[in-house]
């Protein structure tokens, strides 16, 4: 992933959405950084980082995503 992609992610994340990525991004040789990305996230936006290289398996995540919302929202 460019360095532009990355902040694109980060940016998203803040905003609260889904966000899948692949390639892994550069970020990982900060473990407090990793964690705050793929963990505390969703307690403090919402968003969710999902790094999956198997492109079935993101699709089918993202489904499950969706459709979970669906359901929250009684739709």
């Amino acid at each position: 992933m460019e360095q532009k992609a990355t902040i694109d992610a980060i940016f998203a994340l803040a905003f609260g959405l889904y966000t899948y990525v692949n390639p892994v991004p550069t970020v990982t040789g900060g473990p407090d950084l990793v964690k705050l990305l793929t963990e505390d996230c969703k307690d403090v936006t919402g968003g969710i980082l999902h790094v999956e290289t198997d492109t079935l398996q993101a699709v089918n995540s993202m489904l499950e995503h969706i459709e979970a919302n669906r359901k929250k929202l009684g739709i």
